[in-house]
């Protein structure tokens, strides 16, 4: 009796056994399958964010506006930052061999939002923004690429974050508005002659004559002055400008409010910077070798014949030098 009952304890036991191993193998089988759903539906929501075509992102307290277009590693592309809408940086086509690009609007500009106050319209504002859309599209490390004030901005964000970057484009870049800078623009205006540079040249010295123009309507006034020849203005004349941001960079002095000079020795990364060798408002002098001979990383392209717009004006020359560049970066 006592070894039945033994003997029926024994194989409860067994069945207690086999039950509970095939309960937790179930279980882990479970667990696996549930982790696996977990990171592929990660892994799918975090290729959606840089699925070609539009996009909108909740960062830092902002609902921002992107496009993303190309294959390769990530390169984001912020809008100026003065109110013009990124659209017109999609012109750079060609990067998009090479890159992944994210166009993106800049708070208060295009179809960004952005707070409704202008002491939130900071440089460390569109650097924060910056790399808050690093992290949401789940980069540890991104290409950058700015026009003009958006190159100040990439700047400003290496000199920050080099950490997080592969390397840099500033194309037209400013770093500093200082008396050189001034002086090497009124001597490049001077030497642009004829009726549309003139007509142009009297609307950007005397912008209160334009009273009751729109922003937009003063920069489509002065963009011949950005061209070594007035009929290219034609093909940029889409540019579209926020008038709140436009405001809001007046009133924060967001580009002459600080000196980018002084930190860029802290890029070290590879940096290519660009600049027409007709630049007025950010001259090759004045700011490209300035930011160059700082930077012992980068290279510097002078593209002759050219204004702010080297890869629309020259851009045969321009991106002959981008492509020698990104194959040596192995891009």
């Amino acid at each position: 009796m006592i070894n039945s009952i033994a003997g029926d304890t024994i194989v409860a036991r067994r069945q207690c056994t086999v039950n509970v191993t095939r309960y937790f193998s179930t279980f882990t089988k479970m667990a696996c399958c549930l982790l696996m759903l977990f990171f592929s539906a990660s892994y799918a929501f975090g290729q959606r964010k840089l699925s070609a075509g539009e996009h909108f992102a909740d960062v830092n307290g902002i609902r921002m506006h992107y496009y993303v277009s190309g294959k390769g590693p990530v390169c984001l592309v912020p809008s100026p930052g003065w109110g013009a809408h990124v659209d017109y940086m999609r012109s750079l086509v060609p990067f998009e061999k090479h890159f992944t690009m994210v166009y993106y609007d800049t708070r208060k500009s295009g179809l960004s939002s952005g707070p409704e106050d202008s002491t939130k319209y900071t440089d460390q504002d569109l650097v924060n923004d910056m790399d808050s859309l690093r992290v949401y599209l789940g980069q540890s490390k991104v290409w950058l690429t700015g026009h003009s004030g958006g190159g100040f901005q990439v700047l400003n964000y290496g000199s920050q974050h080099n950490a997080n970057l592969n390397g840099i484009i500033a194309l037209d870049a400013m770093a500093r508005y200082d008396s050189v800078q001034t002086a090497e623009m009124l001597s490049i205006l001077g030497k642009k002659k004829g009726p549309e540079f003139d007509a142009a040249k009297a609307a950007f010295m005397n912008p209160a004559g334009m009273n009751g123009k729109t922003p937009e309507e003063f920069v489509r006034a002065i963009l011949p002055l950005y061209f070594t020849n007035p009929k290219f203005a034609e093909v940029a004349k889409g540019i579209k400008v926020s008038a709140e941001a436009y405001h809001y960079t007046e009133v924060s002095n967001i580009f002459k409010s600080k000196n980018l000079l002084n930190d860029l020795h802290n890029i070290t990364v590879p940096v290519l910077v660009f600049v027409g060798d007709e630049d007025f408002i950010c001259g090759p002098e004045s700011e490209a070798k300035r930011i160059h001979e700082r930077i012992p990383s980068s290279r510097l392209v002078i593209i002759k014949g050219s204004g702010h717009f080297p890869w629309i004006e020259q851009s045969k020359q321009f991106y002959k030098a981008f492509d020698e560049w990104a194959k040596e970066q192995h891009i």
